[in-house]
């Protein structure tokens, strides 16, 4: 079996399985998948020059539909309370990917895909919200999925926020993001406070930075335009020093 110890997905890897009661697959993962990317469209020049925003864009995989698609809830909680348009003869749908379906009730559309997703020893794939792709009326429905013991498919799930409007996504609308995360990592971290960490000198020290920093912000590099912020993008600190680990976009 995968992941035995013998058989294992190699490390930074997702292999995909594709479907094999779906006699009528005839599509690469690689068309409904894509590798987040930095460009968005609502995005103006002065949101690429924030490297949260830049690097977050970047961050996982996103899954898209092959078609044009709206959704609309009646604000019920059955299954059948969300319908699902899709513009097409019942014969084409049949051949086209993800599967747009209604499973759970309570406003909830299933995105499910004609493959599964496994990942290495200890990686679980974490689904989120396409990152920073605004999706009307739709909130993604954050899932941890087991993927290197799952041995089945999952899917990507979507909550409507409101009832009674028509939502529509056209094809190649990016539906839902996924990330891989080492299990047990976010479970593992605790909040403290500095000073039960650091001594007196480091604490103050560290203190003193982010006041320096706050300084230089307000009275240097807010006189000149697209600065501000400039120094984390680049990597280094108020006072010149380089960040030992510093991810660009």
């Amino acid at each position: 079996m995968i992941n035995d110890g013998i058989n294992d997905v190699p490390d930074n890897t997702i292999a995909i399985f594709y479907n094999a009661l779906d006699t009528e697959t005839d599509i690469s993962a690689k068309q409904l998948i894509q590798r987040s990317t930095k460009k968005r469209d609502w995005f103006t020049p002065h949101f690429y020059r924030c490297l949260p925003l830049t690097i977050g864009n970047q961050y996982g995989f996103t899954i898209s539909s092959q078609f044009d698609f709206a959704v609309e809830w009646d604000g019920n909680d059955s299954v059948d309370s969300v319908r699902v348009f899709t513009f097409l003869d019942e014969s084409e749908t049949d051949k086209l990917y993800p599967r747009i379906e209604t499973h759970f009730g309570h406003g909830i559309v299933t995105i499910n895909p004609p493959f599964t997703l496994r990942t290495p020893p200890g990686v679980n794939l974490m689904t989120i919200n396409p990152p920073n792709h605004i999706l009307p009326n739709i909130t993604v429905m954050t899932g941890v999925i087991e993927t290197d013991n799952i041995r089945r498919n999952f899917t990507f799930n979507l909550k409507i926020q409101m009832p009674g409007i028509r939502t529509f996504f056209p094809a190649g609308t990016p539906l839902a993001g996924f990330i891989p995360i080492p299990r047990y990592y976010a479970d593992s971290f605790e909040i403290k406070d500095a000073e039960e960490i650091f001594n007196e000198e480091t604490f103050i020290e560290e203190i003193q930075a982010y006041l320096d920093t706050a300084m230089f912000r307000d009275e240097v590099e807010v006189d000149y335009k697209h600065e501000v912020g400039k120094l984390y993008f680049k990597g280094v600190d108020v006072y010149g020093n380089k960040f030992p680990d510093h991810q660009g976009p």
